[in-house]
Protein backbone atom coordinates (compact mmCIF):
# COMPACT_ATOMS: atom_id res chain seq x y z
CA UNK A 1 0.00 0.00 0.00
CA UNK A 2 2.68 2.18 0.99
CA UNK A 3 4.80 1.34 -2.21
CA UNK A 4 1.95 2.37 -4.24
CA UNK A 5 1.49 5.58 -2.89
CA UNK A 6 5.02 5.87 -3.32
CA UNK A 7 4.84 5.22 -6.73
CA UNK A 8 2.06 7.39 -7.52
CA UNK A 9 3.13 10.27 -6.44
CA UNK A 10 6.61 9.79 -8.14
CA UNK A 11 4.42 9.08 -11.22
CA UNK A 12 2.63 12.31 -10.87
CA UNK A 13 5.41 15.21 -9.82
CA UNK A 14 7.86 12.99 -12.38
CA UNK A 15 5.12 13.70 -15.09
CA UNK A 16 4.50 17.08 -14.42
CA UNK A 17 8.35 18.04 -14.20
CA UNK A 18 8.30 15.84 -17.40
CA UNK A 19 5.35 16.86 -19.50
CA UNK A 20 5.72 21.13 -18.16
CA UNK A 21 8.61 22.13 -19.89
CA UNK A 22 8.07 25.47 -18.57
CA UNK A 23 9.21 24.96 -15.39
CA UNK A 24 11.16 28.11 -13.82
CA UNK A 25 9.58 30.01 -16.84
CA UNK A 26 8.78 34.04 -15.97
CA UNK A 27 5.10 33.47 -17.57
CA UNK A 28 3.33 32.51 -14.28
CA UNK A 29 0.85 30.37 -16.40
CA UNK A 30 3.48 27.62 -16.95
CA UNK A 31 5.35 27.96 -13.72
CA UNK A 32 4.86 24.58 -12.03
CA UNK A 33 4.44 25.07 -8.32
CA UNK A 34 3.78 22.50 -5.80
CA UNK A 35 3.28 22.70 -2.10
CA UNK A 36 2.46 20.12 0.76
CA UNK A 37 0.05 20.64 4.10
CA UNK A 38 1.07 19.01 7.16
CA UNK A 39 -2.88 17.57 8.19
CA UNK A 40 -1.92 16.57 11.50
CA UNK A 41 -0.81 19.93 11.93
CA UNK A 42 -3.63 21.56 10.74
CA UNK A 43 -6.01 19.39 12.63
CA UNK A 44 -4.01 20.03 15.53
CA UNK A 45 -3.62 24.04 15.37
CA UNK A 46 -7.01 25.08 13.36
CA UNK A 47 -9.92 26.28 15.39
CA UNK A 48 -12.20 23.69 14.48
CA UNK A 49 -9.60 21.24 15.37
CA UNK A 50 -8.81 22.57 18.75
CA UNK A 51 -12.83 22.30 18.94
CA UNK A 52 -13.01 18.83 18.08
CA UNK A 53 -10.08 17.82 20.14
CA UNK A 54 -11.48 19.59 23.20
CA UNK A 55 -14.66 17.88 22.65
CA UNK A 56 -13.34 14.42 21.99
CA UNK A 57 -10.86 15.00 25.54
CA UNK A 58 -14.26 15.92 27.15
CA UNK A 59 -16.18 12.66 26.02
CA UNK A 60 -13.47 10.58 27.38
CA UNK A 61 -13.14 12.22 30.56
CA UNK A 62 -16.70 11.21 31.14
CA UNK A 63 -16.46 7.62 29.70
CA UNK A 64 -13.03 7.01 32.15
CA UNK A 65 -15.02 8.39 34.82
CA UNK A 66 -17.48 6.23 34.50
CA UNK A 67 -15.74 2.99 33.59
CA UNK A 68 -13.91 3.68 36.98
CA UNK A 69 -16.87 4.06 38.77
CA UNK A 70 -18.08 0.70 37.05
CA UNK A 71 -14.89 -1.14 38.02
CA UNK A 72 -14.90 0.02 41.22
CA UNK A 73 -18.32 -1.28 41.98
CA UNK A 74 -16.74 -4.48 40.29
CA UNK A 75 -13.62 -4.45 42.77
CA UNK A 76 -16.46 -4.32 45.67
CA UNK A 77 -18.32 -6.83 44.56
CA UNK A 78 -14.89 -9.28 44.39
CA UNK A 79 -13.83 -8.33 47.91
CA UNK A 80 -17.41 -9.18 49.42
CA UNK A 81 -17.18 -12.63 47.57
CA UNK A 82 -13.93 -12.82 49.33
CA UNK A 83 -14.84 -12.32 52.36
CA UNK A 84 -17.94 -14.11 52.38
CA UNK A 85 -16.60 -16.74 50.29
CA UNK A 86 -15.77 -19.22 53.15
CA UNK A 87 -18.82 -18.36 55.10
CA UNK A 88 -21.03 -19.40 51.87
CA UNK A 89 -22.51 -23.39 51.40
CA UNK A 90 -20.90 -24.41 47.90
CA UNK A 91 -23.57 -23.84 45.80
CA UNK A 92 -23.89 -20.17 47.08
CA UNK A 93 -20.25 -19.57 46.40
CA UNK A 94 -21.10 -21.13 42.59
CA UNK A 95 -23.75 -18.73 42.37
CA UNK A 96 -22.31 -15.59 43.68
CA UNK A 97 -19.29 -16.72 41.46
CA UNK A 98 -21.38 -17.00 38.76
CA UNK A 99 -23.00 -13.63 38.96
CA UNK A 100 -19.30 -12.28 39.26
CA UNK A 101 -18.54 -13.11 36.08
CA UNK A 102 -21.12 -12.06 34.52
CA UNK A 103 -20.89 -8.61 35.87
CA UNK A 104 -17.30 -8.93 34.55
CA UNK A 105 -17.69 -9.88 31.12
CA UNK A 106 -20.60 -7.17 31.26
CA UNK A 107 -17.96 -4.48 32.30
CA UNK A 108 -15.67 -5.81 29.21
CA UNK A 109 -18.40 -5.15 27.27
CA UNK A 110 -19.14 -1.93 28.16
CA UNK A 111 -15.33 -0.99 27.95
CA UNK A 112 -15.37 -1.60 24.45
CA UNK A 113 -18.59 -0.29 23.78
CA UNK A 114 -17.35 2.88 25.20
CA UNK A 115 -14.27 2.73 23.14
CA UNK A 116 -15.82 2.27 20.08
CA UNK A 117 -18.20 5.26 20.97
CA UNK A 118 -15.35 7.64 21.33
CA UNK A 119 -13.96 5.82 18.07
CA UNK A 120 -16.73 6.46 16.10
CA UNK A 121 -16.84 10.18 17.61
CA UNK A 122 -13.43 10.34 16.33
CA UNK A 123 -14.19 9.69 12.60
CA UNK A 124 -16.69 11.80 12.42
CA UNK A 125 -15.33 14.91 13.96
CA UNK A 126 -12.43 14.26 11.62
CA UNK A 127 -14.81 13.48 8.54
CA UNK A 128 -16.71 16.78 8.91
CA UNK A 129 -13.06 19.03 9.16
CA UNK A 130 -11.70 16.93 6.30
CA UNK A 131 -14.78 17.50 4.02
CA UNK A 132 -14.49 21.12 4.87
CA UNK A 133 -10.81 21.47 4.61
CA UNK A 134 -10.89 19.70 0.80
CA UNK A 135 -13.19 22.74 0.19
CA UNK A 136 -9.95 25.37 1.36
CA UNK A 137 -7.15 23.46 0.00
CA UNK A 138 -9.03 23.90 -3.50
CA UNK A 139 -9.46 27.62 -2.94
CA UNK A 140 -5.83 28.02 -1.74
CA UNK A 141 -4.70 26.27 -4.61
CA UNK A 142 -6.37 28.28 -6.85
CA UNK A 143 -5.83 31.70 -5.47
CA UNK A 144 -2.35 30.67 -5.10
CA UNK A 145 -1.83 28.87 -8.74
CA UNK A 146 -0.70 25.79 -7.20
CA UNK A 147 -0.12 23.07 -9.78
CA UNK A 148 -0.78 20.88 -6.73
CA UNK A 149 -0.67 20.50 -2.87
CA UNK A 150 0.29 17.76 -1.37
CA UNK A 151 -0.90 15.91 2.34
CA UNK A 152 3.06 15.31 3.91
CA UNK A 153 1.71 11.97 5.41
CA UNK A 154 -0.57 11.00 2.63
CA UNK A 155 2.15 11.37 0.25
CA UNK A 156 5.02 9.50 1.48
CA UNK A 157 7.01 13.01 0.92
CA UNK A 158 10.52 12.18 1.97
CA UNK A 159 12.35 16.07 1.73
CA UNK A 160 10.30 18.98 0.86
CA UNK A 161 11.80 22.57 1.52
CA UNK A 162 10.29 23.98 4.92
CA UNK A 163 9.40 27.28 1.76
CA UNK A 164 6.68 24.93 0.42
CA UNK A 165 4.96 24.29 3.53
CA UNK A 166 1.65 25.74 3.13
CA UNK A 167 0.17 24.34 6.68
CA UNK A 168 -0.09 27.62 8.29
CA UNK A 169 -1.42 29.50 5.28
CA UNK A 170 -4.25 26.76 5.19
CA UNK A 171 -4.84 27.29 8.78
CA UNK A 172 -5.86 30.67 8.06
CA UNK A 173 -7.72 30.48 5.59
CA UNK A 174 -9.93 27.07 6.99
CA UNK A 175 -10.30 29.73 10.39
CA UNK A 176 -11.45 32.40 8.51
CA UNK A 177 -13.90 30.11 6.21
CA UNK A 178 -15.64 28.51 9.35
CA UNK A 179 -16.13 32.09 11.03
CA UNK A 180 -18.00 33.49 7.77
CA UNK A 181 -21.63 33.29 8.14
CA UNK A 182 -23.11 30.41 6.91
CA UNK A 183 -25.23 30.66 3.63
CA UNK A 184 -29.04 31.78 4.02
CA UNK A 185 -31.32 28.71 2.74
Amino acid sequence: MVRHKILTVMLVVGFILTVCPFVGATDNEHVTKIAYIDLQKVMALSEEGKQARESLEKKRAEMGKLIQEKKNQLDQVKEELERQGMMLSKEARAEKEAEYQKEVRDFKRYVADSEEELKKTYEELTKAILQDLEKVVVQVGQEGKYTMILGRQESAIFYADKKVDISQQVIDAYNAWKQQPAPKK
